[in-house]
């Protein structure tokens, strides 16, 4: 795994990527958890639920920090962002995670 994760902003340490993501999930009201996924029958990698009004991503312990940064970085990039400052490097980071559709 690479030490640092380049941007055109600044080279972040993946820890601190992770520290940044978790932070933004916690402001948008989306609590992490940490399951281990890998020896049960459920297929996903990991993913965002909602359980009695309440958002939830469960996270698979399984995965590695790449892994958690990229699918994190999916879901939140998804995420309305309006009025919430998101540091340059991480802003970049869910820009490039998010889904492109063809037109």
């Amino acid at each position: 795994m690479p030490k640092q994760l380049l941007t055109h902003a600044r080279p972040m340490e993946p820890e601190k990527i992770y520290q940044y993501l978790e932070d933004l999930a916690e402001k948008l009201g989306i609590s992490i958890r940490y399951e281990d996924l890998s020896g049960s029958q459920c297929m996903a990698k990991s993913g965002l639920c909602r359980i009695k009004g309440r958002y939830f991503y469960i996270m698979d312990t399984s995965r590695d920090l790449t892994e958690k940064i990229g699918l994190l970085a999916q879901c939140l990039g998804q995420m309305d962002l309006e009025g919430i400052y998101v540091v340059p490097a991480i802003r970049e980071l869910l820009e490039r995670s998010r889904p492109h559709y063809p037109r």
